[in-house]
């Protein structure tokens, strides 16, 4: 059975650039792997933000961007009209202007509470938008480490802001609970965008996929604008595609170890699509 779940969190939890959370919250996202929170961010903060991601959303910075400027749906070289799942990789480090914004500030107090083992800081950020009445703007169902080289310390704390409220009709995020808990990573291989002929490689598309499992129960989490969901690195989840007559915007801010993001960046990994890495030898492929 599909459940859907959202939590009573607020505007009295902010102070500053600092947002309280529990310990019960913070056990909550060890055990399950994700956290709901909301009215995070104010409609003056967010108003900030939204003409940079409808910037990035137009295409206007694909020449500088590259590969990093593409349809998480769709393989790479997909004409900008047909996009239905548009992602813009790393926009501070093409726009200058969003470095230490607002949400970078109170993500990263929050991380600090769910990470006291280490210093925690963010390692990417990307824009995400599903077009509307896009029915095919799905992000396939992954965990996110299956992205990533396997460094000695894991951990993550990925925080998607909904810039629009994100609901089920517009493909909110869904997770299933528990999966970061599973001993083994699952197995995640290169999207086919070709029904006669398996992928086996990483040229086409960016985008990985798993197979579920029979057991798996997923959980909706739809959020209102201006709150977020924070999930893990090893939770399986994914989101739908639009069907609704509006866009779904989303901005994605990934936190990890310090140390982690140092050993990421030694071996020429920096979470850009144009990175130049044989993918089979860091990923694991």
């Amino acid at each position: 059975m599909k459940r859907i779940e959202n939590t009573n969190s607020g505007k009295e939890r902010r102070k500053g650039d600092h947002y309280l959370i529990t310990e019960e919250e913070i056990q909550s996202y060890k055990d399950l792997g994700y956290l709901v929170l909301n009215d995070v961010l104010t409609e003056e903060e967010l108003s900030f933000l939204d003409p940079w991601f409808d910037h990035f959303m137009s295409g206007k910075e694909q020449e500088r961007m590259g590969k990093d400027f593409c349809d998480m749906s769709q393989p790479y070289g997909t004409p900008i009209d047909e996009f239905q799942l548009v992602n813009a990789m790393l926009p501070s480090k093409y726009a200058p202007e969003l470095k230490d914004n607002i949400f970078t500030k109170v993500a990263q107090s929050i991380a600090d509470q769910l990470y006291t083992e280490g210093i925690a800081k963010m390692d990417y950020e990307q824009f995400l938008g599903k077009k509307p009445s896009k029915s095919r703007a799905e992000f396939a169902m992954h965990q996110d480490l299956g992205y990533w080289p396997k460094t000695k310390n894991t951990w993550t704390a990925t925080f998607s802001l909904a810039l629009t409220d994100s609901e089920l009709e517009n493909g909110c995020l869904q997770v299933v609970p528990g999966t970061n808990k599973e001993v083994e990573l699952r197995k995640h291989k290169p999207i086919s965008f070709n029904a006669s002929k398996e992928n086996d490689s990483r040229g086409d598309a960016h985008t990985l996929v798993i197979e579920s499992k029979a057991t798996d129960e997923i959980v909706y989490l739809p959020v209102k604008r201006g709150s977020i969901t924070i999930h893990d690195e090893r939770i399986v989840h994914g989101s739908g595609g639009n069907l609704a007559q509006t866009w779904r915007k989303t901005y994605v801010m990934a936190f990890r170890d310090a140390q982690t993001i140092k050993e990421e960046r030694s071996m020429g990994f920096t979470h850009s699509h144009n990175d130049k890495l044989d993918w089979k030898d860091v990923i694991g492929e």
